[in-house]
């Protein structure tokens, strides 16, 4: 059995109730936490230049992108980039796009703080990603 719940401005006493119910089937909840197509699209069209930039170039590099292979012409600097994706995975689970649940699907590689070496899109996400990087744009 699969049921699916939408709730827009709930009033308090219903989601203390509403989360107390859940909490006591937790273990035969399975949380939404699936990037789809159309979620990737979203978030994808939701990122400035750059951010776009790393998501394409690792998603069609099979999920792995070099950070050397990102730099180019003047501006060499990448700091910010990837931080923006996930403001944007933030922000879509506030306005509702998806699930809180959604972990950003980019992840900064590298020894630790500072400079990172590249950025990977988990394999299980790649066509989806591919997918919403390379179709034409479309309104929301």
């Amino acid at each position: 059995m699969k049921i699916t719940i939408s709730v827009e401005q709930p009033t308090g006493d219903f989601q203390k109730k509403l989360l107390a119910l859940l909490a006591d089937h937790a273990d035969d909840i399975e949380p939404d936490a699936t990037w789809t197509k159309e979620r990737a699209e979203r978030l994808y069209l939701a990122l400035p230049t750059n951010a776009r930039r790393i998501v394409k170039e690792a998603a069609d590099r099979g999920g792995y992108v070099s950070a050397d292979d990102l730099r180019s012409g003047e501006d060499s600097s990448l700091r910010g980039h990837s931080a923006a994706i996930k403001r944007a995975v933030d922000r879509g689970a506030r306005d509702g796009w998806w699930p809180a649940t959604l972990q950003s699907p980019v992840q900064a590689q590298g020894p630790g703080f500072g400079k990172v070496v590249g950025y990977l899109i988990p394999e299980y996400l790649v066509e989806v990603f591919q997918h919403a990087a390379n179709k034409p744009s479309r309104d929301w």
